[in-house]
């Protein structure tokens, strides 16, 4: 299921960023910004609002829970067809998931391996080239554009800047046959990268394309927002030189020369005409226009970002750990149906409002159906203002075999346990709640042989109920391993408890609300300590904090004919929440 999810969440992720990159799309063709550094902006938002959308607080959980005695999977409604057979779908989806992540993985090492050779390039570049001669107009641009770096010549290749701490300008030699004035401007372009560091959003963006190398919205918006960096350039360097014809005859030289490694080109042909057009003409667009634009696309982009994270949401899994503290699901999931309109209006359980006296009841009946273990199957009730059921539905079904056992799968033979729990619980009878309608779970045990046991009354399936609402049941032999010991009662008396340690209150029931007794079996060696537990009746998510308070529990020895022996006795935890 971890995996199914996964691969869910992926999916969903990569359909979000695709409809929020095509609606920014489209809003920019829509809305005309003349100014670059508008433009620039706008792409860089919508590029970290695509990578921080896995952050955005719309959430579709995953329930899980597993526990020795009530293995329950839940999962949301609209995620699991009528009628369909979870645990096979979630085990193909797990079939896929480790090709596609094999596939994604190494896509990532191929990428960060090609950019790693670029870098590896430019070093290499930088040390076969030489440095410039001092020269007037170098200075003058670097005076100009107020930022220095070193400027080296290479054999070809677009001019180049990178670095840090140390930033470079790698020019071509054929630089050097142009004239000055074109020299000095492709100086200017490249200086203003330099003074804008931008040599770190070029690194970062790399980083990026290499995550998320699979999704072609995402290569593209990087690209959309270096042109839009070029862009900001071009306008620096004519605003700062005024020199707009000289700017575009330059860009011209290096449309068709290719670029040798991983950093912006200079010029390229494909970009050519919409550069020399925005750089032909004077941004028109007043303040006002522009605060418009800008306060109307984030608008929308934000609408459109919330609402493709709410119709394609990514999924959480909730777990809840049982005795055995299980932390991945073993259990197959039930078909749940979509809430009924009377459930959607029920009413919180609260004290004031709680669970009516049951007036009437039909135990369900053992449908003729082979299990190699108990069934446990959740049905919601909906009571209406008349006490009367008025809806029911599923709301999880596990199984699992003999004490000890893994939890199995439950196979479409389970929907006649189902349909039994659900004919019996509609004949049910209530006194009218307080304020109706309510809505509340009931849990019964299918065991082979036996009569159908009801569980829970009034608590939810992931929760047991307190222990008052559970009808006592023959304690179940000794687990294996354990020896032939006394069992405590009759003529044996029970052992003084000489070390007491009380049990740590799980947080997760807390806030749940849970609380009552789990009851438990101890094994006590010959010097009086508790060798091993096991649960008898279970809490959920009580039961693993009662046992590990009990294991530490101490008593005197239990002398049989005066030599000490092992014991088997009962013990109880109490849990009850502070007002």
């Amino acid at each position: 299921m971890r995996d199914a999810t996964l691969l869910g969440n992926l999916m969903a992720y990569s359909t979000q960023v695709a409809l929020l990159v095509a609606l920014g799309a489209g809003l920019a063709a829509l809305v005309r910004v003349d100014a670059p550094a508008v433009r620039y902006v706008y792409w860089r938002a919508l590029l970290a609002l695509c990578l921080v959308l896995p952050w955005l607080p719309v959430r579709r959980s995953v329930v899980v829970a597993i526990t020795d005695t009530m293995p329950i999977a839940l999962l949301p409604s609209s995620s699991i067809p009528a009628g369909a057979h979870v645990a096979s779908a979630a085990a193909t989806a797990s079939d896929w998931v480790p090709l596609v992540g094999s596939v994604l993985v190494t896509g990532v090492v191929l990428r960060a391996c090609w950019v790693c050779l670029g870098l590896w390039r430019l070093h290499r570049l930088r040390r076969a080239g030489t440095i410039a001669s001092p020269c007037v107009f170098h200075e003058e641009a670097q005076d100009l554009v107020r930022a220095r770096a070193e400027i080296r010549y290479v054999l070809n290749g677009q001019p180049v800047t990178f670095g840090f701490r140390r930033p470079v300008v790698l020019l071509p030699e054929m630089l050097r046959d142009q004239p000055e004035q074109i020299q000095q401007l492709v100086l200017c372009h490249e200086l203003f990268h330099v003074r804008r560091r931008d040599w770190i959003w070029v690194v970062a963006e790399e980083v990026v394309k290499a995550v998320l190398w699979f999704h072609p919205a995402v290569l593209w918006l990087v690209a959309r927002v270096r042109l839009a960096r070029e862009e900001v350039v071009d306008e620096l360097t004519v605003l700062a030189t005024s020199q707009r014809r000289v700017y575009i005859e330059a860009l011209l030289v290096f449309a068709d020369t290719p670029s040798h490694v991983a950093a912006a080109a200079f010029a390229r042909r494909r970009h050519l005409f919409r550069r020399m057009v925005l750089i032909s003409k004077e941004t028109v667009m007043s303040s006002r226009r522009i605060l418009v634009s800008v306060a109307t696309m984030t608008a929308i982009i934000a609408i459109g970002a919330w609402s493709a994270a709410s119709v394609f949401p990514l999924s959480e899994i909730v777990i809840a750990q049982g005795r055995s503290g299980a932390s991945s699901p073993s259990v197959a999931v039930a078909d749940l149906s979509q809430a009924g309109p009377i459930e959607r209006q029920a009413k919180p359980i609260t004290p004031e409002n709680p669970i009516p006296r049951r007036t009437f009841s039909v135990a369900p009946q053992n449908p003729a159906v082979e299990t190699s273990g108990m069934v446990v199957v959740s049905v919601r009730v909906v009571i209406d203002r008349q006490g009367r059921v008025a809806e029911s539905r599923s709301a999880g079904v596990g199984a699992r075999g003999g004490r000890g056992a893994t939890p199995e799968p439950v196979g479409p033979p389970s929907e006649a346990f189902v349909k039994a729990a659900i004919d019996a619980v509609k004949q049910w009878q209530y006194d009218p709640p307080a304020d109706g309608p309510i809505a509340f779970n009931v849990t019964f045990a299918f065991m082979p042989g036996a009569e159908p046991r009801m569980m829970t009354h009034g608590a939810p399936a992931l929760f047991a109920a307190p222990a008052s609402s559970i009808p006592p049941a023959p304690p179940p032999p000794p687990p294996p391993g354990w020896p032939n010991a006394v069992r405590v009662g009759g003529n044996m008396k029970v052992p003084m408890k000489t070390k007491h340690v009380a049990p740590v209150y799980p947080p997760i029931a807390q806030s749940a609300s849970v609380q009552g007794v789990v009851i438990l079996e101890a094994l006590l060696g010959p010097d009086g300590k508790v060798q091993d537990a096991h649960i008898l009746r279970s809490i959920p998510l009580l039961d693993q904090a009662a046992l590990d308070a009990v294991k530490q529990w101490e008593f005197t020895p239990t002398l049989l004919n005066g030599a000490p022996v092992p014991v088997i006795m009962t013990a109880t935890v109490q849990f009850t929440l502070q007002p």
